[in-house]
């Protein structure tokens, strides 16, 4: 076993993970992540391969995988050759494209677009003698209700006219009553905002405020290890969750929450619905501690 071997499982072992917590966390094979403890780089596919295992291994038990690599640079493959064998691999030859089997087949794109475009223009005149037609009969019948008023006419100072005239004026009265209830209620409610005030190595903080209400809700898409704890340490989640998996709780009464997801990528958390933006992009930091803030507005007495 290498000396660094001996410095990844120590740091595994610190956290209390098994080499199967830190496989469903990783996403890295077990017989892998064996081989990076004893320093068994033959058997891992390519050098590229080993400093990506030992990066994310690293950052999954709370080691910086920069310090390894320079501390350790003598015992760790260089993955430059490998890089430059696989771009290379990755072009492939143009291939000449089959000539057009008959000429028949070389005017069948013509031939459907023209086709296409004749049902189009059938389509529109079609619509067009409707639209006409119904503009007719529309008309015919203003006109027949314009004589109609005219021969019953309601003169100005009648009852029923002032009446008609009242109703207008309170339903007009009513809308505008409640475009303003509308317009107090969205100014009244308050919006939900999640900040990242700091962020140092694999830890941020976010500072959550404008909700009387808080419900913090951590579902899995990915298998990955999850912690929930409070600000006096107690443990609220702990443990494996499976794809698929949700844990929610009301934190409104908690000035702080802590969680340190094992694989980012796979754990989308939400508070009052609204997901929280990583501030460290998950596929560079896989593994995560967040602190998320309650700031309470104080009432006023």
């Amino acid at each position: 076993m290498t000396e660094l071997g001996n410095r990844l499982k120590e740091a595994r072992e610190e956290k209390g993970m098994s080499l199967d917590d830190l496989q469903a966390a990783t996403k890295i094979q077990k017989r892998y992540l064996t081989a990076l403890e004893e320093g068994n780089y033959d058997v891992i596919p390519g050098k590229f391969y080993v400093r990506a295992f030992i990066k994310q291994y690293a950052e999954a038990v709370g080691l910086n995988s920069e310090e390894l690599f320079e501390e350790f640079k003598k015992d760790i493959p260089d993955s430059y050759n490998d890089e430059v064998s696989d771009k290379l691999s990755s072009i492939k030859p143009q291939r000449e494209l089959p000539a057009p089997a008959s000429k028949a087949l070389e005017l069948l794109p013509t031939l459907l677009v023209s086709a296409g475009v004749i049902v189009v223009i059938a389509i529109i005149y079609v619509i067009v003698q409707a639209v006409m037609g119904g503009g007719n009969e529309n008309s015919a019948e203003q006109t027949k209700t314009e004589e109609t008023e005219s021969k019953y006419d309601v003169s100005k100072d009648s009852p029923l006219k002032n009446e008609n005239q009242k109703n207008a004026d309170n339903e007009k009265s009513g809308a505008e009553d409640k475009k303003d209830d509308d317009a107090q209620k969205t100014a009244d409610k308050k919006e939900l905002s999640i900040k990242a005030v700091n962020s140092q190595g694999s830890s941020t903080t976010y500072e959550v405020s404008g909700a009387d209400k808080l419900e913090l809700e951590v579902t899995t898409t990915a298998d990955s290890w999850v912690r929930v704890r409070d600000a006096k340490g107690t443990s609220l989640k702990e443990g494996m969750m499976k794809k698929g998996d949700s844990f929610q709780k009301n934190i409104t009464d908690q000035d702080q929450i802590e969680l340190r997801v094992g694989y980012a990528p796979g754990v989308e958390i939400k508070i009052n619905g609204k997901v929280l933006s990583y501030e460290l992009d998950p596929k560079n930091v896989m593994t995560q501690n967040i602190t998320i803030e309650n700031k309470k507005e104080k009432k006023s007495s």
